[in-house]
């Protein structure tokens, strides 16, 4: 049970709620905090006061004051009106668990006590939360406004179908104004990317295992500055994958120098490490944030109209994000091709058998051009989305938005291919470490004890001897290693 208090929601939680792994609660300090901010919102309409949202229509139009008749009858309509919808199938659809975690913040935010939403809308979204009741038709990928508009829109028309829910003077504001369908699907890459960097951690152990490299780069000798330790994590992390290995020795079997994607691939990890570190929390204090407006000043009993929901830090994070694991995946692509062929390496090219008669090793497998292929899938994600801040003319003027829909997606269609390709650096690095054991280089025994049982789980479901008549899956391993590296580095750590 996650506790929703406005403050403490982590990206890890996030991806939980959405995975169905963890239901939710207002705590009971946040419920005090939703009365306290309803209270100032009431006085503002029994007072007449005139309040942004509340009491006054939106944009051009804010000078008009409603009548309390008109007030909810405003609401509704301003969200049917703001949920239109293209329909032709080419928009990405929110999906179940996605949805289910921006209500959860959207609630987490009202329990920060600042937006004047009821308890009962409250209640409702966690209840729905809770039960899985959300909607699953939400287009996605457009901003306006600095929010996620017409996708709440869209989602908030499923609550306006209840008939037993009753909304409330604002509480339009509420619904529409926030980002947190795009938060609940950074928080999503966020954890992809911290997976990723385990199984590459994983797989560039094996690269060095297999091909023998020189293990000076993962000294800890402390030669430049390392002001948030990414670059001694990494290799911390790859020393405790290597323990045991025969390269350790004084006299170990390993190069003299290694090319530069191999020589420098902690320190690409490390630029990941840092990109995710200097990023999550950035995220997660967007995540609990109040994205209303006007905010309401339950101390100084006061209507503010200043939203928190300018996306711009959160876009420029996502984008670094994005650079860096684009990054990594060239260097693992790299590694992955120069491992494969002399002068790099002591093995047969293509780690085939002697006998070519065999049609075994990695060459026979078309894995370079699948593999270079994916790379350049993955570099069209990278671009940074400043190009993409349209402006348009809103609330009857020109106004602008910062692309964190598209820059969140990207990230999505990034992390995907990543996986692919540090899978098959893995799938390399094992291919060189089984082709070791098979010429007598090497014994099971000697692979260090981190990675044994992750090598053998990639050579069962990618072995040497293929028959000819049969064609080659990647599918098993693909679905098998992201997840099995992130285990094994967390066992090793």
């Amino acid at each position: 049970m996650i506790s929703l208090d406005g403050r403490s929601l982590t990206t890890a939680d996030i991806v939980d709620i959405a995975a169905c792994r963890a239901s939710v609660r207002i705590s009971s300090a946040g419920m005090g905090r939703i009365e306290a901010a309803l209270a100032v919102v009431d006085h503002y309409i029994d007072a007449k006061i005139p309040a942004y949202g509340i009491t006054t229509m939106y944009g051009a139009d804010f000078k008009k004051t409603l009548p309390p008749s008109q007030i909810v009858r405003f609401g509704r309509i301003n969200i049917t009106q703001e949920a239109t919808r293209v329909d032709d199938g080419n928009l990405p659809v929110v999906d179940d668990g996605t949805m289910r975690a921006a209500w959860a913040l959207l609630a987490n935010s009202f329990a920060r006590g600042y937006s004047g939403a009821s308890p009962d809308l409250a209640k409702l979204l966690v209840d729905r939360v809770n039960s899985g009741d959300v909607p699953d038709d939400v287009e996605y990928g457009n901003s306006m406004g600095d929010a996620d508009l017409t996708a709440n829109a869209q989602a908030d028309m499923s609550l306006l179908a209840d008939p037993h829910f009753k909304l409330k003077p604002g509480e339009a504001t509420n619904l529409l104004t926030h980002n947190f369908i795009s938060v609940a699907l950074a928080a999503e890459v966020v954890e992809r990317a911290k997976a990723l960097l385990a199984a590459g951690e994983a797989s560039l152990a094996l690269s060095m295992e297999g091909f023998r490299a020189n293990l000076g780069p993962l000294s800890l000798a402390a030669s430049r500055q390392d002001t948030l330790g990414s670059r001694r994590a990494v290799r911390e992390a790859l020393r405790r994958l290597l323990a045991g290995s025969l390269l350790w020795k004084a006299d170990g079997p390993r190069q003299l120098q290694d090319f530069l994607s191999l020589r420098d691939g902690a320190e690409n990890l490390a630029t990941l490490r840092l990109a995710i570190d200097q990023y999550t929390p950035v995220l997660e204090a967007f995540a609990n944030s109040n994205q209303g407006s006007p905010v309401v000043d339950v101390e100084q009993r006061a209507l503010t109209s200043v939203p928190d929901y300018d996306t711009t830090q959160v876009t420029v994070g996502m984008d670094n994000l994005r650079q860096a694991l684009g990054l990594v995946v060239v260097a693992s692509n790299s590694r992955g091709l120069k491992l494969l062929s002399h002068p790099f390496i002591d093995l047969p090219s293509g780690l085939s058998s002697p006998d070519p008669l065999k049609s075994d090793g990695i060459y026979t497998r078309n894995i370079t051009y699948i593999m270079t292929s994916l790379q350049r899938a993955a570099l069209l994600q990278v671009q940074p989305v400043v190009g993409l801040t349209e402006s348009y003319v809103a609330e009857g003027d020109e106004d602008y938005s910062p692309a964190f829909p598209n820059s969140v997606l990207m990230a999505a269609d990034l992390t995907a291919h990543a996986g692919q390709v540090i899978t098959l650096e893995a799938l390399i690095g094992s291919a060189a470490v089984q082709r070791r054991i098979a010429l007598k280089q090497l014994t099971l025994d000697d692979v260090p004890p981190a990675l044994r049982g992750l090598h053998q789980g990639i050579i069962e479901r990618s072995p040497f001897a293929i028959p000819i008549a049969r064609q080659y899956r990647l599918a098993p391993l693909l679905a098998y290693y992201v997840g099995a590296a992130d285990q094994a580095v967390a066992a090793a750590g």
